[in-house]
């Protein structure tokens, strides 16, 4: 079926192609009286596109788009870059076919910036962070070693010298950000093998959008990253949550940083899921967090995330309800959004509890071991911290809230006893 069109003719001025209307489908082109060939094409978005028709040979025709109305394209512009080809389709010259190798010629720079502008319209999925990750990683890493380069030029010699490069710090220094700001950019294993996911996502998209022909990042293999299977014993979560309560009642631990940390050993949570918490998001009558598929690591394959509260849990949340009248439950200090420095907060709290080598992240290592050795089958455990492949896991077993409630509960328990945690 044919993309339906429709044609009128005046000549092209800011006030003829302000008026030519938006089609419901299809495309509405204005056709310039004063110079053959120029067009305007109006699309259904409400996009309004610059263009030009020329003639190849008795009967073949092509178009090539100027570029869309506005800045930097005016009407005139339009007008003399519309003359321009029509004069090298004069010349036996073929500038759609010009165009296209040329686009073809797009630089690794020039990839970068367009994967981070399109890239996330075509991956709804993909968090927000994520993206940010990305152009953290593609800028301050594979644009200054290979930005210059064609990108269909990229062999895979020149991919495994750029990682290693960054593995061996090459791209490390200190940068500043805004006024203040400073931004301390290291390389080293880990660095290069998040750089070479990312480049290897880039061209792969790339190739899907014919921008390239291969992808040079695909073929590089690093050394697979060490094992960190760092959790704490019921003795360390005891002397944990015991230096939360000190460090509070003392004033040296903020509240807030205090209560996430709580909140964390309690649900298994990641980081950010329990930081940028919104009252929106807990029902305390239920005993449930639940997180929409933007707010959670794998959203984009299992949706939104259904976290279960144990009564010490939700104890927390209460107390913090009656205190907090914002978005947020952990609010910034100052301004807007969520807390941020937990990190801080931790390695202060770790240091008072005599614990070293410990990251927030093994707090949910900690909540799995709970579970396993309480017996709680993998299904079970996949589902309370939100791993994406629980849906394959549930075609084994039938899940509800009710098992991740008691998983909750047995962790605040294994707690309780270790710590004498009150329920109160």
């Amino acid at each position: 079926m044919e993309t339906p069109v429709t044609n009128q003719k005046a000549k092209i001025t800011k006030r003829s192609v302000d008026a030519l209307p938006i089609p419901p489908k299809g495309e509405s082109r204005l056709w310039d009286t004063d110079l053959t060939g120029f067009l305007v094409r109006a699309y259904p978005s409400g996009k309004k596109v610059y263009a030009v028709r020329y003639k190849r040979g008795a009967a073949q025709q092509s178009i090539v788009t100027i570029g869309r109305h506005g800045s930097p394209w005016t009407p005139e512009g339009a007008r003399e870059k519309a003359r321009q080809v029509l004069s090298q389709a004069r010349d036996g010259r073929d500038p759609a076919a010009e165009n296209r190798a040329a686009k073809n010629r797009i630089t690794v720079a020039g990839l970068i910036d367009t994967y981070l502008s399109d890239g996330p319209t075509t991956k709804p999925a993909k968090r927000a962070s994520s993206w940010v990750n990305d152009a953290s990683n593609l800028n301050r890493h594979i644009r200054p070693l290979i930005g210059s380069r064609i990108a269909d030029e990229v062999t895979k010699a020149d991919a495994h010298r750029a990682i290693r490069e960054i593995t061996e710090g090459g791209t490390a220094r200190d940068e500043k950000t805004g006024k203040r700001g400073r931004a301390r950019v290291t390389g080293g294993p880990g660095v290069a093998r998040r750089t070479r996911t990312t480049a290897a996502a880039m061209y792969a998209w790339a190739m899907e959008h014919e921008l390239v022909q291969t992808n040079p990042f695909a073929s590089v293999r690093l050394a697979a990253p060490p094992i960190k299977a760092r959790y704490l014993s019921g003795s360390e979560t005891a002397a944990l949550w015991d230096a939360l309560e000190r460090l509070e009642a003392t004033g040296e631990l903020n509240p807030t940083f205090a209560d996430a940390i709580r909140l964390l050993v309690l649900t298994g949570a990641r980081k950010t899921e329990i930081l940028g918490l919104k009252w929106s998001e807990v029902d305390l009558g239920r005993r449930t967090l639940t997180l929409p598929p933007e707010r959670t690591k794998a959203g984009g394959v299992n949706g939104e995330r259904r976290i279960a509260l144990s009564g010490e849990a939700a104890t927390i949340l209460a107390r913090r309800h009656h205190t907090s009248d914002g978005e947020h439950v952990f609010p910034a200090a100052r301004g807007g959004g969520h807390a941020t420095g937990v990190r801080k907060a931790f390695k202060r709290a770790c240091a008072a509890a005599g614990l070293s080598n410990v990251r927030v992240h093994d707090l949910r290592h900690t909540y799995a071991s709970a579970l396993a050795e309480a017996g709680f089958s993998m299904p079970i455990i996949a589902k309370s911290l939100g791993h994406s492949r629980t849906q394959t896991a549930e075609r084994y077993t039938h899940l509800g809230d009710d098992p991740t409630q008691a998983a909750a509960s047995v962790v605040a328990d294994f707690i309780r006893k270790q710590a004498k945690v009150s329920a109160a």
